[in-house]
């Protein structure tokens, strides 16, 4: 079979590493085409993945160019809009999370797909990073027995410009970050969310405050088969880019995470001191890889995506529910938007 000839519609940070990966890493795929209105990232593209065609627009992109599947990393008010235009030319879809600003718009989206008989792929990078995935499978092993307790944190370095920061663009913190624990919660769990109760406020960025947004939130949660999660995420963790989770069990527990960049530690008369990691593809390098080959695999194979449509919606619909919360003072209770098999059934499997 001849590679899969790929596009990657908007190639900011995200976008940019997912076309390099397609180029340097994926074998089986070519990447074809890039969408970007800004000719600093056009330039980028073609530094760093050759000679590659760059349109303005996903319109320009599907009259011109013979594709099998893109890459949606779009700003995710644009997400929906640019699903649907993918599905009615027939093409396979991998989408950057989350898949809409509401839980309309995912309906959108999924029935675009549906109609169309294309493949939808959620891109729910963190879970499929080494460390989450092998806790995945001493959890399901039972090397910790029976999990009671979920712990998160998702710290950012510094702030986004409030016009990303925007709740009509990238839904905010809870939506744009919060969103990976909440996955990564009902996934090593195996359980579905029920309850949320939020406090998250503007605690340093005066500008994200201005347009109704926190830059640092706390979340608890409870699940339905009564274990209990804390869920943080921060604007502001100027020591690098944190990224870790726990699962404690009644036998034991699972701590995933780093936060050191190089496996080295400096020891001398002031302490110990070692570097970190800044920035999601040096943290998230190789999870990058691993889920654009699954989603490669998937549309090869022709078989389900890993990370399905209805994973996405039923994580939207808590996300949503925990930034009410914050709004609100008072805590959620979730009803509907289950998913159809348990997160523990549908998932990617090493």
């Amino acid at each position: 079979m001849s590679d899969l000839r790929m596009a990657v519609v908007g190639v900011g940070r995200m976008g940019l590493t997912h076309a390099e990966n397609v180029v340097h890493r994926i074998r089986g795929a070519r990447l074809v085409a890039v969408t970007t209105s800004s000719a600093e990232r056009a330039e980028a593209v073609r530094r760093r993945c050759g000679a590659i065609a760059v349109y303005d627009t996903l319109d320009r992109l599907i009259e011109s160019e013979s594709l099998d599947a893109v890459i949606i990393s779009s700003s995710t008010s644009a997400h929906v809009e640019n699903v649907e235009q993918c599905a009615a030319a027939g093409l396979d879809i991998l989408c950057e999370k989350p898949l809409g600003l509401t839980l309309e718009d995912c309906d959108r989206a999924v029935d675009a797909v549906g109609s169309a008989g294309v493949k939808l792929m959620m891109g729910h990078t963190r879970r499929f990073d080494a460390g989450y995935e092998e806790a995945k499978r001493l959890i399901e092993s039972g090397s910790i027995g029976r999990p009671v307790l979920y712990r998160s944190i998702s710290g950012d370095v510094d702030p986004p410009p409030v016009e990303f920061a925007d709740l009509r663009v990238s839904g905010g913190l809870i939506l744009d970050s919060m969103y990976h624990d909440i996955y990564l919660g009902r996934w090593l769990m195996n359980d579905e969310i029920i309850r949320v109760y939020g406090e998250g406020d503007a605690l340093i960025d005066q500008g994200i405050g201005s347009i109704g947004d926190v830059d640092n939130a706390v979340v608890s949660a409870r699940f339905a088969g009564g274990a209990m999660g804390t869920l943080t995420a921060s604007r502001t963790t100027r020591y690098g880019h944190d990224l870790r989770g726990e699962v404690i069990g009644d036998e034991g527990a699972i701590q995933v995470g780093r936060l050191r960049k190089t496996p080295v530690r400096l020891l001398d008369r002031s302490g110990a001191h070692h570097d970190a990691v800044f920035t999601t593809p040096e943290r998230m390098g190789e999870a990058f890889v691993t889920m654009l080959r699954s989603f490669v695999d998937c549309v090869v194979d022709d078989t389900d995506p890993p990370v399905s449509s209805e994973d996405g919606t039923a994580t939207l619909a808590i996300a949503i529910a925990a930034r009410q919360s914050i709004q609100t003072g008072v805590p959620v209770e979730m009803a509907g938007r289950k998913l159809t098999n348990p997160p523990g059934n549908n998932g990617h499997e090493n």
